[in-house]
């Protein structure tokens, strides 16, 4: 079964057919915006704007209560103070109608920012239940990728270009625990809010780089995140008593900042406790220990607004340098790749849970471990950067900044245009086209990772059992045929990681290698890491017929030993390394050191472990940082 399918709409016909950037868009997208969210009739709008305990308040649900002359939280002079102080607001929830909306644009001018409808596409990552009876069950993958997209995250925006101009949310928000805003911003909403901490995007490096990379796939002028510490943590059981608990918002939040985010907004704690049931009080009692609710005054909600009012005064005092971070790496979200960021067994490719039932292969499943070990290797979260407490969100880039980028049939050559290197992370379904696009950016220069399932046509998420003539010849100079069954012992590289103590059985697929295609590695004889070099560039291809993570990493055991994936981990790491960057980073302790530059030459780094000192080279002289420091160089 090869790619088709109905398409969607050419991403940059639909740019072109947008509305003009409205006037609350281009200051966000030329601002950084702090914000707290307001549950009910909560006084945070009144702190916020009496104290400038940030620049930005989200009420939650209740329009009525940021208008004028309907709130029961604000009066004429608060309204007209709030303005005064450039406080912006939106809803989250909103459910405004288009005279509700009329209303706060007219009143507040561009210091509405719109409405955030939410976890719009939850289901992606939760069970059976979340996909409405209502919604069709879907055949394949391009099925389930055109309903996703063409329909169902196309559906606000539509209905927001239904209603009369004045009547219209300035900008549309969606916030989603998987980091997919590459789909959600092809299906038409606005601004992505990728909820940091949640689910896939627990990893804060990785959904900070998936969002920034759709942001620039997809032509919007900024990303925002989306913040449910308190909710989110609660899972790891980190109590609300120890520093590690603010601590690990207050590197989160700079960490995001650093990644480019031009909005951050603390969902929950601010105003009261939600996971008290599911986290400790302190770091003395059982992890089981049950917290008493608190509400606005409690202790915990303070100290949520303190490190919030903390970081938004950071800001003010530490401008941040113009633009976006300067990244020229990406890992590529294949086509019609359901990824969401993390593995579980719950979760189904694309919500097709009627799929999943009867096959195995539209759960979470080697073509998914690999992508988690790929991010694991690009964005890492030491377990220890909280210790005694367990770390799941936080952590450095050692490999350098890099971008998700989602490739699909729009692709075009010109969407890697800023990157020297890229590799896929997992599921591809390959077209001639995108094969097409992808050889014009090698031949300009690039470099490019892949391997053999990564060429197959195949949507139906068959990704063992497939054949010859489902793959696209994408690798000029190499003809890949059918796989042959080896036994091999992987040699370990110098210093580059374990090696297989026991023989490992293989599908190498077999190829045919025109003139200059140079062979890494064999196993058996037969090659199995190529590079075939292609104008400018080159690909490297592993020849390996399979995925080569079967076997899902936990938080309670450690996979076997995997030399396969061992060996394409050290591959993209070299590849990445390769690159000429801002900065040379290196030795053990790299994996904690979060870094960005920027287009005039600064960069920033930061130390996410918050409680021991960390040492590493850059550009062979050794830096100290302390616990949480961050560095800013010049150059």
């Amino acid at each position: 079964m090869g790619a088709k399918g109905t398409s969607v709409p050419d991403p940059a016909t639909t740019r072109r057919n947008r509305p003009a950037m409205s006037a609350s868009a281009l200051l966000l997208a030329t601002n950084i915006l702090v914000g707290i969210t307001g549950y009910g009739d909560s006084p945070e709008f009144a702190e916020v704007v009496t104290n400038a305990e940030c620049n930005l308040y989200v009420q939650w649900g209740r329009a009525s209560n940021l208008t004028p002359g309907k709130s029961p939280i604000m009066d004429d002079a608060m309204f007209a103070l709030a303005k005064s102080n450039g406080v912006h607001v939106m809803t989250i929830y909103g459910h405004q109608g288009g005279e509700g909306t009329k209303a706060l644009r007219e009143a507040w001018g561009p210091l509405y920012l719109g409405n955030n409808i939410g976890e719009f596409a939850g289901f992606l990552y939760q069970d059976e239940k979340s996909y409405f009876k209502s919604w069709p069950r879907c055949k394949d993958l391009q099925e389930a990728h055109d309903w996703l997209v063409g329909t169902m995250l196309a559906g606000p925006k539509k209905g927001q270009l239904a209603r009369p101009e004045d009547e219209r949310e300035p900008n549309v928000f969606s916030t989603s625990g998987s980091p997919l805003a590459c789909y959600e911003l092809e299906g038409g909403m606005d601004v992505i809010c990728n909820e940091m901490y949640a689910v896939g995007c627990g990893d804060l490096s990785y959904a900070a780089a998936e969002a920034r990379g759709a942001m620039r796939r997809h032509g919007r002028p900024c990303w925002t995140a989306w913040l449910a510490h308190e909710w989110q943590t609660c899972w790891y059981k980190l109590p609300y008593g120890v520093p590690q608990k603010q601590d690990s918002l207050e590197i989160g939040l700079k960490q995001i900042w650093i990644d480019g985010a031009s909005m951050l907004v603390l969902e929950s704690g601010s105003g009261g406790t939600q996971a008290q049931d599911y986290t400790p009080p302190d770091g003395d009692c059982p992890p089981d220990t049950k917290t008493e609710r608190q509400g606005y005054d409690g202790d915990i909600p303070r100290a949520y607004r303190k490190t919030m009012r903390d970081f938004y005064h950071w800001t003010l005092e530490h401008p941040r340098a113009e633009g976006q971070p300067v990244v020229d790496a990406a890992l590529l979200l294949g086509n019609l790749d359901g990824y969401v960021g993390m593995t579980w067994p719950t979760f189904a490719i694309f919500g097709q849970h009627h799929l999943a039932t009867n096959n195995p292969n539209w759960k979470c499943a080697a073509p998914e471990y690999t992508w988690e070990a790929v991010m694991e290797a690009c964005f890492p979260h030491p377990a220890d950067a909280l210790k005694p407490f367990v770390n799941a969100w936080i952590g450095g880039t050692p490999l350098g900044p890099i971008d998700v980028v989602n490739v699909d049939t729009n692709f075009t050559a010109s969407q890697l245009s800023r990157y020297k290197v890229a590799a896929f992370g997992g599921w591809n379904t390959m077209t001639p086209g995108i094969a097409a696009a992808l050889a014009e950016w090698v031949a300009g220069g690039g470099q490019l990772a892949l391997m053999v399932p990564q060429l197959s046509s195949r949507i139906d998420r068959e990704f063992e059992n497939y054949a010859a003539t489902d793959l696209v010849q994408a690798v000029p100079g190499v003809t890949v045929k059918g796989p042959v069954a080896v036994e091999a012992r992987f040699e370990p590289a110098s210093g580059d990681g374990p090696a297989a103590t026991n023989a490992v059985a293989v599908r190498v697929a077999e190829a045919d290698l025109a003139e200059g295609v140079v062979v890494e590695k064999t196993l058996e004889g037969r090659p199995y890491l190529v590079r075939a070099p292609h104008g400018k560039g080159e690909y490297v291809l592993l020849l390996d017929w399979d995925f080569p993570a079967k076997v899902r990493s936990t938080a309670d055991s450690e996979p076997p030993p995997n030399p396969r994936l061992d060996l394409w981990i050290r591959t993209i790491g070299r590849l990445f390394l390769g690159r000429k960057q801002a900065i040379g980073m290196d030795g053990p302790d790299s994996k904690y050191i979060h870094w960005a530059a920027y287009p005039d030459g600064t960069i920033y780094l930061l130390n996410t472990d918050c409680v021991a000192p960390r040492t590493v080279t850059i550009d062979g002289e050794p830096a100290t940082f302390a616990p949480k420091e961050m560095k800013v160089l010049k150059r």
